[in-house]
């Protein structure tokens, strides 16, 4: 499942664009854990690239190696240009370059679920962005 659905779906409330597509690739590095493997799988997009402007829409950017990926391999395909939003930016994380065109928020180094985020799948309908306990592991 997409992270940042409840935030696409909220931004996609408020943007008025003609020829507007919307699909979505899931790009994951965290698989069960709460530290990214640096591994990333894509997976699940449909939509030709080719010559259109891509808006990748995110729930967090933290290392950025994820999202360094997804943008080269976009490009790879011929997107004619791709930007990033994102709701959460962890920039204390950062282990590249990466940076969002557009950021929602700042976050602390901490490990966050709820308004779609999660951890092992648990905690994405919080209706909420909160740092998980330990306790709650």
């Amino acid at each position: 499942m997409c992270g940042a659905f409840v935030f696409a779906a909220d931004l996609l409330r408020h943007v008025n664009i003609d020829g507007l597509t919307v699909d979505c690739v899931r790009a994951s590095s965290y698989g069960e854990g709460m530290e990214s493997s640096g591994s990333v799988v894509l997976s699940g997009l449909t939509t030709d690239v080719v010559g259109r402007h891509v808006l990748l829409v995110e729930d967090i950017v933290d290392t950025g190696l994820t999202l360094a990926k997804l943008k080269a391999k976009l490009a790879e395909m011929g997107a004619a240009s791709v930007a990033v939003v994102t709701l959460l930016n962890k920039q204390s994380r950062r282990t590249n370059d990466m940076v969002p065109d557009y950021v929602g928020f700042e976050c602390p180094d901490a490990f966050v679920v709820g308004y779609g985020l999660d951890y092992a799948g648990k905690y994405r309908e919080l209706p909420f962005v909160g740092v998980l306990r330990p306790e709650c592991i």
